[in-house]
């Protein structure tokens, strides 16, 4: 059992640094990942399948990379004196929160959840490709 807790606090302890230290845009990422993740199996229920899911996590997944890759950043300009590097980590985070948040309302719209106006405008916006409606 102490090999087990040793083990948890060595593997918390490098997820930590990767990351920077656990903040509240860290959790609020991992929540709304979580949501985004359900919300986005109940939207397409009658499409599921396991290559969608896994292409899912791998989604997911390729942003807390992107996380530690904003972080190892940080600590490289931190290391150089340049203490405006934290911006780094917070922007990128912050950047697929709101990403998250779009998901979560094209998720409520195919649901069937009826989306103020001005909101469905906003999340088309996002929707829309380069070169498209021009």
């Amino acid at each position: 059992m102490k090999f087990f807790q040793e083990a948890i606090a060595v593997v918390g302890g490098v997820i930590g640094w990767l990351v920077g230290g656990w903040s509240v845009l860290l959790t609020v990422l991992l929540i709304l990942n979580a949501l985004d993740f359900f919300s986005g199996m109940a939207a397409n229920w009658g499409d599921i399948s396991s290559k969608k899911g896994y292409q899912g996590i791998v989604k997911k997944g390729m942003m807390w990379v992107w996380i530690v890759v904003a972080n190892l950043i940080y600590i490289v300009l931190e290391f150089q004196n340049l203490n405006f590097g934290v911006v780094i980590p917070n922007a990128v985070a912050t950047m697929f929160i709101i990403n998250e948040v779009i998901s979560l309302g094209e998720n409520s719209i195919k649901l069937g959840i009826d989306i103020p106006e001005p909101i469905q405008k906003g999340l088309a916006l996002f929707n829309t490709k380069k070169g498209e409606g021009k």
